[in-house]
């Protein structure tokens, strides 16, 4: 039995499958929103899908005003934004359409649109976690990504435009009322967006897996369905967009990669690749794909066996550490990916004031392995 106590954090109200998006309209109306804000983001509109959740709402006798301002990356300011509006049109509660961007953007609006102040106010390293009560409006996701998992998760993380570094809001009350997993949603994606929202939610499950907290049962078999699912349908959801039981397969491991980091938290992988986001607007599940296989070299002496275990889950066989990191890079090369920062701007120059701010990344402490600054600086510049 466990000698600890565990953090077993799991979504509620949640349907999953091709289809479930035409339940939106119900749905809010079952969350009690007579006019909530659509957040999406100019993708959604160039694709019909916002007019398409308005037009469910609309026909479930729901009013709805949309805010389709989303980048991204989310920002303060964009939240800002959509908080005005949401206040000046009265909504009663969000619906957050678009992949983990927008979701984070629209935990954020829910948070400042019922408590005031600003964005920052909120950061869990500032005391925000404090600060937030549990009557918050009732939120609905619908991510048309598989990657960030964010549907199913107590954090949104935001970048501070003025500091232009991440920062994370966290409650126990910042679970979305309810969420709608559509696969097809998901088909529109490009192989490269396909690509790096699933190493993504990959990643969740991999740093969840290797963590340094007490051992938790409940989130690793929820690991191991998440590297099963990625490693029998990642390439297949890549290479051909329009295979749905594939993308089916990926928007539940997306799923579990945020389940299980809410349990156990992430590691270094992530706070390296937060601040790439941040200083060079790289995508986030980009750069948590080029960063992984020098993290899981470094990490071998604590968590090498666990990688090989998460491999072999994947069905790609390695006889050690080195070469579990070495078959995770041939993933990314495979997939399309880059492979190194200096393609992507990064420059030697940057190392140190990235290196600085990773250091003091909310998802660093529990890494398997701990980091000192130089051990940061030397991690970037491997993947130079």
């Amino acid at each position: 039995m466990p000698k600890a106590i565990l953090n077993i954090s799991l979504p509620s109200d949640m349907q999953i499958g091709p289809g479930c998006f035409k339940r939106l309209g119900r749905k809010t109306k079952d969350h009690g929103m007579k006019h909530p804000l659509l957040v999406c983001d100019q993708t959604m509109v160039r694709l019909g899908l916002a007019q398409q959740a308005r037009d469910n709402l609309e026909g479930a006798g729901v009013q709805c005003t949309v805010f389709d301002g989303c980048p991204e990356n989310p920002r303060d300011e964009t939240v800002a934004a959509a908080t005005s509006l949401y206040e000046e049109k009265g909504c009663d509660g969000l619906v957050a359409l678009g992949g983990g961007s927008v979701i984070d953007s629209a935990k954020a609006v829910r948070v400042v649109g019922a408590q005031g102040g600003a964005a920052v106010d909120y950061d869990v390293k500032q005391g925000g976690i404090k600060k937030i009560g549990r009557e918050l409006p009732p939120m609905i996701a619908v991510p048309t990504t598989s990657g960030t998992g964010s549907e199913a998760t107590l954090a949104s993380v935001i970048i501070d435009t003025a500091r232009q570094v991440k920062f994370t809001i966290f409650s126990p009350y910042l679970m979305p009322s309810g969420s709608l997993l559509d696969p097809e949603l998901t088909v529109s994606m490009p192989p490269g967006v396909t690509a790096a929202t699933g190493f993504d939610a990959l990643i969740h499950a991999l740093e969840a897996y290797t963590s340094n907290m007490a051992p938790n049962p409940v989130a690793d078999g929820l690991c191991r369905t998440n590297f099963e699912l990625v490693g029998k349908s990642f390439l297949r959801a890549v290479k051909d967009g329009e295979d749905l039981e594939a993308r089916t397969d990926m928007a539940v491991a997306s799923m579990l990669g945020g389940v299980v980091l809410t349990m156990k938290g992430l590691g270094a992988v992530h706070a390296l690749s937060h601040q790439l986001s941040s200083f060079h607007g790289i995508p986030h599940g980009t750069a948590n794909a080029l960063m992984l296989p020098h993290v899981m070299r470094f990490n071998a002496p604590e968590a090498g066996e666990r990688y090989r275990e998460a491999l072999g889950f994947m069905g790609l066989a390695a006889t050690s550490a080195e070469d579990a990191a070495d078959r995770m890079a041939e993933l990314v090369a495979e997939s399309g990916l880059p492979t190194r920062l200096q393609d992507l701007g990064v420059k030697e120059d940057d190392l140190e004031r990235l290196a600085e701010e990773a250091l003091a990344d909310i998802s660093l402490p529990v890494n398997p392995v701990p980091c000192t600054r130089e051990d940061l600086i030397a991690l970037y510049r491997k993947a130079l």
